[in-house]
């Protein structure tokens, strides 16, 4: 067996490599499937350029506008008040015999509420008649010897100075009455104060003493409080450019007002009754009261309400939702439909906000159908699609009611 020298063998190894380095090279000079041109064909530029797509129109719902009455008003905050608030005191010193009101009881007007233990003036006062029927039978007397007198005077049996003595005593038996009677109708208004009757309409608060107790005229305590609750006044305050328009609304007559509770749906009516007639330097407001109808005194005094005052009331304005303007840099604008229901920018001014409405006095008349919802997506020229919402479900009809 031969052996191959070391040098051979390591030529062959060498001569292996260089053909595995040099078979790629070789296979890619060639115009074979794996070569790759140097410079590819470029696509048309016309094959490029495609055709913007048209927008679709954009679903919005509209408003066609008319005229409607839309009052002016002013929206303030005022305190309820009762009209009347009487303090119920006791004129004369004794004690609580019968107490005729529970607390919270409305009372009428010269209902009895508390009757005080009357019999010592009721003693003085049936002394004091019998005084008066006493002098009233002894005037009857002297006025019988007067006209005696002038008999006997006549027949000259006595002289002219008994009659004037007979005519003096008739006259004193007279005085004498008059201050019998006097005296009597004084105990007889002062036996009134026994019974302490309510002075007004109204509902009775905490009545603090009860029968038996012992009470004095400088007492402090007082029996009870009536407040007259229907009507009720409300009262607040105008700002100072409004006092104008408030001063020539009650020329023209009664200036309605309406006052809603906190937290309550329910609407109380009335009209101002009395401004003040100075106002305050230091918050530049006038002071208003209002009488409201408060039949089921739902309204107590010291509740906070919020008030509307209709200063006037527009018959031919024009008003739009606030949810229609917009806001750009040159002022309020809204969305109109244009020619071919295109959407169209129409500059506005607003005149005042109501009730979420805001009343144009500008830039728009009757007839005028204003986009509503979906404006946020539109643009001058867009394309409207009406009579849909803005997630392009149909507008369901407002329900109306039939006529029986």
């Amino acid at each position: 067996m031969s052996r191959r020298s070391p040098s051979l063998v390591r030529l062959g190894h060498l001569g292996l490599a260089a053909f595995v380095f040099a078979a790629p090279l070789a296979l890619g000079s060639g115009p074979g499937p794996w070569a790759q041109s140097a410079d590819p064909a470029k696509p048309a530029a016309a094959s490029l350029a495609k055709a913007a797509p048209k927008r679709p129109p954009v679903p919005v719902k509209v408003s066609t506008l008319s005229t409607r009455a839309i009052p002016t008003v002013l929206d303030v905050v005022g305190t309820a008040q009762a009209i009347a608030s009487i303090p119920v005191k006791t004129r004369i010193d004794s004690q609580i015999e019968w107490v005729g009101a529970e607390e919270g009881d409305r009372v009428k007007a010269g209902q009895v509420i508390f009757r005080l233990d009357a019999r010592a003036i009721q003693a003085q006062v049936a002394q004091a008649r019998a005084v008066l029927l006493r002098d009233q039978a002894q005037a009857t007397l002297v006025a019988s010897d007067l006209e005696r007198t002038e008999q006997l005077v006549a027949t000259k049996t006595k002289s002219a100075r008994d009659l004037e003595s007979a005519k003096t005593l008739v006259a004193a038996q007279d005085a004498t009455i008059a201050a019998d009677r006097a005296s009597l109708e004084n105990l007889v208004v002062q036996a009134s104060y026994y019974e302490i009757k309510s002075p007004i309409d109204g509902r009775v608060g905490s009545i603090p003493l009860k029968p038996g107790s012992s009470i004095r005229a400088a007492d402090s305590t007082l029996l009870a409080t009536i407040n007259q609750l229907d009507p009720i006044y409300v009262s607040f305050a105008v700002p100072q450019s409004a006092v104008t328009a408030l001063r020539t609304a009650m020329k023209a007559g009664d200036v309605p007002v309406s006052v809603v509770q906190p937290g309550s749906r329910r609407t109380l009516t009335g009209k101002v009754a009395f401004i003040e007639n100075t106002l305050d330097v230091t918050s530049g407001t006038l002071g208003v009261k209002a009488a409201v109808v408060n039949t089921d005194e739902q309204l107590l005094p010291g509740e906070f309400v919020q008030v509307r005052v209709v200063l006037q009331t527009d018959p031919q304005a024009i008003a739009v939702p606030d949810s229609a303007v917009q806001l750009g840099q040159a002022g309020p604008f809204v969305y109109v439909v244009g020619t071919g229901d295109t959407a169209e920018v129409r500059r506005v001014s607003i005149d005042r906000t109501i009730d979420g409405s805001s009343v144009i006095s500008r830039g728009l008349a009757a007839g005028d159908r204003v986009v509503t919802d979906g404006q946020l997506r539109l643009f001058p020229g867009a394309s409207l699609e009406i009579g849909k919402t803005a997630e392009g479900q149909p507008e369901t009809p407002t329900p109306t009611k039939s006529g029986s």
